[in-house]
């Protein structure tokens, strides 16, 4: 009897142990506006891994919009409720591109973050918000092909690199766009979990090996571009709705893809429809709008195996080369590269 119950106690010990060691990471979003793919990549990555405990961090517990489509998240964890349950603090906090990059009060919460020994990664956009914290200040970093003249004016004590897909100065990582989110998280959980672990976890989801190499000059607004966006808007009568159909147990790392793809075409809004509430793979529950359009023009179904690929092969049968391409542009992805086209 007591043999049974040492070796009991063993066991339950190991559990709470080998849980207790898995690393944090928090994936801050902001209600008010989220790029979709910003934040439901590195969850999908790192979730799928099992390596790693990742939480979606809100300020409050509003749903999170998640843009440009029109889906919410419901944050698992509020800032508030993080202190009270982990005050040691999250190993690693990812920034995605927010509506709204100033904010003081996450500003200040980030600057506390980094001060108590935690790594910071922002996706694409995310730098800005991060830039304005002054964590930024002194070190190499990127952002998104487009943000590059205005950051360098904004921020000019950082050093704005373009020659990398994701660059790590210390405890701070920051990524160029929106795709760099995969191989930079890949990067990540290898650096958290091992070699194994990330070829494993991009076995399964289908996803290239990480290569830092990127060649940022590749990526600008070209008169082409600029054309496909005059002619999208000009073309009003081609607006389409998107309905993109969940059902439980949904993939987080297609859905946020397809939303944000299908909604940057300049003719086409993605909508999530199904239930009032998904429940994701990996736990994220994910609401429709409240009221949805009567009919929708097209319906899209979440892409796989290949993602990101998938998503560019059907917004090239629906509305042409030249407007897949400049999502992918949008992207930062190899495909949309101003030489590809």
């Amino acid at each position: 009897m007591i043999i049974r119950l040492v070796a009991g106690l063993a066991v339950a010990l190991f559990l709470t142990t080998s849980a207790a060691a898995k690393p944090l990471v928090v994936i801050l979003a902001d209600a008010r506006g989220t790029v979709a793919t910003d934040l439901m990549a590195p969850y999908a990555i790192l979730a799928e891994s099992g390596a790693v405990e990742v939480k979606v961090v809100s300020a409050t517990d509003r749903p999170v919009r998640l843009t440009p489509g029109m889906a919410w998240v419901r944050p698992q964890m509020t800032l508030a409720r993080l202190a009270r349950e982990h005050p040691q603090g999250p190993d690693v906090v990812i920034i995605p591109a927010f509506s709204h990059d100033d904010d003081p009060a996450r500003a200040a919460w980030l600057r506390e973050q980094l001060r108590s020994g935690a790594r910071i990664m922002s996706i694409c956009n995310g730098a800005k918000a991060l830039a304005s914290t002054g964590l930024l200040d002194g070190r190499q970093a990127t952002v998104h092909w487009y943000s590059k003249g205005k950051v360098a004016k904004t921020y000019p004590d950082v050093n704005w690199r373009y020659d990398r897909r994701w660059v790590v100065d210390g405890p701070i990582t920051t990524t160029a766009g929106i795709s760099a989110s995969e191989p930079a998280t890949l990067d990540l959980l290898r650096q958290l979990a091992g070699e194994t672990v990330m070829r494993d976890t991009a076995r399964r989801l289908r996803l290239p090996l990480p290569d830092p190499r990127h060649d940022g000059g590749d990526y600008r607004l070209t008169l082409r571009g600029m054309g496909v966006v005059v002619g999208n808007k000009l073309a009003f009568w081609n607006r389409e709705t998107v309905a993109l159909p969940l059902t439980p147990g949904f993939d987080e790392l297609a859905f946020g893809t397809a939303l944000d793809a299908w909604s940057r075409t300049y003719r086409s809004t993605a909508w999530a429809t199904g239930a009032p509430a998904t429940t994701s793979r990996h736990g994220l529950v994910v609401y429709r709008a409240h009221a949805v359009p009567k009919r929708f023009d097209r319906t899209a179904s979440l892409p796989a195996p290949d993602v990101m690929d998938s998503t560019f092969a059907g917004l090239r049968s629906a509305y042409g080369e030249r407007t897949a391409r400049f999502v992918a542009l949008q992207f930062e992805h190899p495909w949309g590269a101003v030489s590809a086209w």
